[in-house]
């Protein structure tokens, strides 16, 4: 089954292969799993099985359920956003731990643990 072409193409227009990838969701390791993989742009395809598998999984987690609206405050010249304490558990995010900022475009920002 590795690296078996498929028929239709990504749409990019590259030709996709069936191969095997390591797949993650919000640091849950569900291992080698079936994809479909374009060739042209690296775009990944689970299967409907495999994508039924991780919703469940972070269903029974609560992970979607863990998401807030936390208001802007200031401290000094800098504004401060505050991590709910069940976020910052599951982040493994504590006092004076280092994160890297990312404004991904102007209404959204990325937040990456790095220590």
């Amino acid at each position: 089954m590795t690296n078996e072409k498929i028929p239709y193409k990504c749409s990019c227009g590259g030709n996709l292969i069936k191969t095997k990838v390591e797949v993650e969701f919000f640091g849950i390791d569900f291992g080698l799993r079936d994809a479909e993989v374009c060739i042209a742009c690296g775009s990944e395809y689970l299967d409907h099985e495999t994508l039924k598998e991780v919703e469940m999984e972070i269903k029974k987690r609560n992970i979607f359920a863990m998401e807030r609206k936390v208001q802007v405050a200031r401290s000094g010249d800098s504004l401060v956003i505050k991590i709910p304490p069940e976020i910052a558990e599951f982040l493994d995010i504590h006092y004076k731990s280092l994160v890297q900022l990312f404004p991904v475009d102007r209404n959204r920002l990325e937040v990456k643990v790095t220590g």
